[in-house]
């Protein structure tokens, strides 16, 4: 079913019969700034696929009269249940929907944080959306959304542009839904493919939200030299009131009046304000890095109309949400130049001004490093570093190649904790055992031995086994390192082992009621808490993942306390995510200091 979004008379009017007219685009003086420089990443690289799933008629055999096979028209499969991963590549499974309603679902999804503090729930959140699994039947009272569109829309709107552009491969043509041509638009626009935009804006206006439609439209009838209908319709959407969006006003009287415009400030920036940009031959200010669109971080990572110390910044953001590769952001910091004398001082200038040139200074100065000791030594204080402006993550990921090339062992025994804590975030449990292991074992000054005893928590999670001797010197350590927060960790770490069906002993926990003074923390909403547990209590997978991370999604693993955290992790378990709770356990474990 086709969606279409309500058209108001006056300006709808002017801008359909302005659409109507086809993108037949003018010459103008000199090229536009391109959105993105040649061989950056595409945004979306798929082009609008045909409309699928024609009906296929079955072959005749030829002994009709004595065959009991009825030939007939194939049914359609639905394009709600596609996805790119099946349960051998990382998905669900089929039965992923079994049991939830549909509009349930899709008001769920509509609902996706777009930013995400935890890896673990950012990798369920993708695997989510890309599985392949049977979609819910329609109700009887159905408005005809779509369920692909809202998986690709959410998918986008978290950045992952190279997943989007294989679902829309496979999912309906962009024309049979507003979303989906929004989507191509928006794509079309961050590709520079100007003509391909209006073009998709032309056959679909109807069905397209009318404040997207109509800039869309303005920013068409500029490009096709229709400076008058242009400039009257944006007088009209400026008196009308409905768009609050100043630089857009700014980009469009600039192109109609031939002026290059001076845009002050634009904190929520959008792929139509690239392309008019674009057009005009602006830059863009550095506020845009205010914007909480993964998005939009990902192509401004990629943007010339951004300066180089933004695209930089942008590049970081983007890595952190999860829409860019943190090896994309090492090529980045490799690529910069330095001077031999900044990187002969690397540690000293990082240490006095934390920015993206100067960790990209640092990371080159590593490189330069030859032996493990001093590779690690420098990939020690880049962390340090990271940690000190709240990016440990973002360090840990920039620097995965160096530290999966390093070796455990006696020399690197002082380094081994940190390396263990940075694999364990990676989710790379056998790599951080290692190092766990040679840091137990290799330890010999005092601090050294407290170090390698702090890891306890994480490698008997990552073990499956809270039992044994490391218990009593991680206690201990604790109490040397922190006597104030040591119980309060403590019972964070046997919340985790009996989420993951460990049983902590009754006088474990006897020892923590020493009355002291409970942390605070913030209660999860009552009805997204129960319809929790509902889901993992009657097996219902995918409802439970998405209810996880809707519960957990937003902030920082430990606000919510270990107790929802671990009734997180129960209920994950219940549904067959062993590993996927015990990940969740483990970067909880790191997030709340143990």
């Amino acid at each position: 079913m086709i969606r279409v979004f309500p058209v108001k008379s006056g300006l709808a009017l002017v801008i359909l019969l302005s659409l109507a007219t086809g993108p037949a685009f003018a010459q103008t003086e000199g090229d536009a700034l391109p959105l993105v420089p040649d061989g950056a990443p595409a945004a979306l690289e798929a082009p609008p696929p045909a409309l699928p799933y024609d009906p296929v008629e079955a072959p005749v055999t030829g002994n009709e009269g004595t065959s009991d096979i009825e030939i007939g028209e194939l049914e359609k499969p639905d394009p709600d249940s596609g996805g790119i991963l099946d349960a051998s590549m990382g998905g669900f499974g089929p039965d992923l929907w079994a049991g939830t309603d549909r509009a349930l679902l899709l008001r769920l999804l509509a609902q996706l944080p777009t930013e995400q503090n935890s890896p673990a729930l950012h990798d369920l959140t993708r695997r989510l959306l890309l599985s392949t699994a049977i979609a819910p039947p329609r109700g009887e009272v159905d408005n005809g959304a779509s369920l692909i569109a809202t998986r690709i829309e959410r998918l986008a709107a978290i950045g992952l542009t190279g997943a989007v552009a294989e679902m829309m491969a496979s999912a309906p043509a962009p024309e049979t839904d507003g979303v989906l041509m929004q989507l191509h638009i928006d794509n079309r626009l961050l590709l520079n493919d100007n003509e391909a935009a209006c073009k998709g804006a032309a056959v679909s206006a109807e069905m397209l939200d009318p404040l997207f439609r109509d800039r869309i439209a303005i920013f068409c009838s500029i490009l096709a030299g229709d400076k008058d209908a242009a400039s009257f319709s944006t007088n009209l959407l400026r008196e009308g009131g409905d768009l609050d969006d100043p630089t857009f006003f700014t980009l469009a009287d600039s192109l109609t009046a031939g002026t290059r415009p001076n845009v002050k400030s634009l904190t929520d920036p959008a792929p139509i304000h690239l392309a008019m940009a674009a057009a005009a031959k602006a830059k863009l200010p550095s506020d845009v890095l205010e914007t909480r669109s993964p998005l939009m971080l990902r192509a401004l990572a990629n943007s010339p109309l951004v300066s180089d110390s933004v695209q930089l910044a942008a590049a970081e953001r983007a890595v952190l949400a999860g829409a860019l590769d943190a090896s994309n952001l090492a090529e980045r910091y490799a690529a910069l130049k330095f001077s031999k004398k900044e990187l002969d001082s690397a540690i000293s200038i990082a240490e006095g001004e934390h920015s993206p040139r100067n960790r990209a200074l640092l990371y080159q100065a590593m490189k330069l490093r030859k032996l493990p000791v001093a590779r690690a030594g420098a990939i020690q204080k880049a962390w340090s570093l990271a940690a000190a402006d709240g990016i440990f993550r973002l360090g840990v990921a920039v620097y995965r190649a160096e530290l999966e090339a390093l070796q455990p062992g006696a020399e690197l025994a002082w380094f081994a904790p940190e390396a263990a804590r940075a694999l364990f975030l990676l989710d790379q449990p056998e790599q951080a055992l290692a190092w766990a292991t040679t840091a137990q074992h290799f330890a010999k000054e005092p601090e050294e031995k407290r170090a390698a005893a702090l890891l306890w928590p994480l490698t008997a999670l990552a073990e499956g086994s809270a039992t044994g001797p490391g218990h009593e010197r991680w206690l201990a350590a604790a109490m040397e390192e922190n006597a104030a927060e040591a119980g309060m960790h403590a019972g964070f770490a046997y919340s985790l082992f009996e989420a993951m069906g460990e049983r902590v002993p009754d006088n474990r926990w006897a020892a923590l009621l020493q009355g002291s003074v409970r942390a605070g923390v913030l209660a999860p909403d009552p009805a997204y808490m129960r319809a929790f547990r509902k889901a993992a209590q009657a097996g219902r997978r995918g409802e439970t993942i998405l209810l996880a991370v809707l519960v957990l999604g937003n902030g920082d693993l430990t606000e919510d306390g270990p107790t929802l955290l671990s009734e997180i992790v129960v209920g994950l378990r219940k549904v067959g995510l062993e590993n996927e709770g015990r990940r969740l356990a483990i970067e909880a474990a790191l997030a709340a200091g143990l």
